[in-house]
């Protein structure tokens, strides 16, 4: 039995789905039970309160069960990342070990990396936190370093596909609305992972005997370039092609838009986004293709292919 926590959510669902694809019986962890085969387990409750029998006679938890990024960081959002993320991690971890679970696989995320040096990053790579979600996400990470178990940590790039609600639903929104424009040649690089893809890899690291004790960037092997991303959409999803936009008039732009950001949180063109989007974020993923070297991969476009709907209506 395998237990998989935030087994309703993008992510853990898929995970789960591909572990029963494979004969492997999975215990669905859920804030709230409200579906067959889900099990009750809301890591902001004191660890008496069920966590042994969640886990018992499990042999490997998933974790994928996170707080994830807000673009407004309130006090009660810090208080949820700081009690679901990093707290909710530590009881879990010693819930796992108290039931003599054998395996640990921990869903982190690649936004943790330091991309100033914009080269691509191994494992061993600088961390550091920015944001409030970036502290309770490194201090889990941190965490599960520390553990006694077997455990795996596995660096998500972005992930995309049929339930996104994130970086590319957004992106498919600009693009669909004629509202996004590609800043310069649109040349910087971005790490991705199918949603599909995320979820068998982890799926076959809380299976793998061998990964004991690793950290893992978890990522498609090419990264495409924005410019390349924008245009397998245009193709995939029939957007129109973004227009190009000299980045040192978006750079001016941007200047402008910092100051409407103060009024109007959450303004579309800032000097924050505009770096993101001009900011490589490849990952070194030479580890993960040892690990599995028996993976396939498709291009960003033919990944693109099943999503297209999903994309054309987010």
């Amino acid at each position: 039995m395998i237990a998989v926590t935030g087994a309703s959510g993008w992510v853990g669902k898929e995970v789960g789905a591909w572990l029963e694809s494979r004969g492997y019986g999975v215990r669905r962890l859920v804030q709230k039970a409200a579906a067959p085969g889900e099990v009750g387990l809301d890591l902001c409750t004191p660890a008496s309160q069920g966590w042994g029998d969640a886990l018992l006679g499990c042999a490997a938890v998933v974790h994928c069960a996170a707080h994830v990024h807000r673009p407004v960081e309130n006090d009660a959002e810090r208080r949820l990342f700081q009690a679901i993320n990093a707290e909710g991690t530590r009881k879990l971890l010693r819930a796992a070990r108290a039931e003599g679970v054998q395996r640990f696989v921990f869903v982190g995320t690649s936004a943790l990396y330091d991309w100033s040096a914009r080269e691509p990053v191994s494992e061993e790579s600088p961390v550091r936190a920015t944001t409030a979600y970036g502290s309770s996400n490194l201090e889990a990470d941190e965490l599960v370093r520390a553990s006694e178990l077997d455990w795996r940590i596995a660096r998500l790039g972005t992930v995309f596909g049929v339930g996104d609600r994130a970086n590319f639903s957004r992106l498919a929104r600009g693009l669909h609305s004629s509202r996004f424009v590609d800043p310069g040649a649109g040349e910087a690089r971005e790490s991705v992972l199918p949603i599909a893809k995320a979820g068998e890899l982890l799926g076959r690291l809380a299976l793998n005997e061998a990964a004991q004790r690793l950290v893992l960037n978890v990522a498609a092997p090419e990264a495409p370039s924005l410019a390349e991303i924008c245009h397998a959409f245009a193709t995939v999803c029939g957007f129109r092609e973004p227009p190009r936009v000299p980045l040192r008039l978006l750079e001016i732009l941007a200047r402008a838009g910092d100051a409407a950001a103060m009024v109007k949180p959450g303004f579309p063109l800032t000097s924050s986004v505009l770096r993101k989007l001009t900011t490589p974020t490849v990952l070194d993923v030479s580890r993960m293709n040892a690990a599995f070297p028996e993976m396939a991969w498709s291009s960003f476009e033919e990944s693109l292919r099943p999503a297209a709907a999903y994309y054309v209506t987010v």
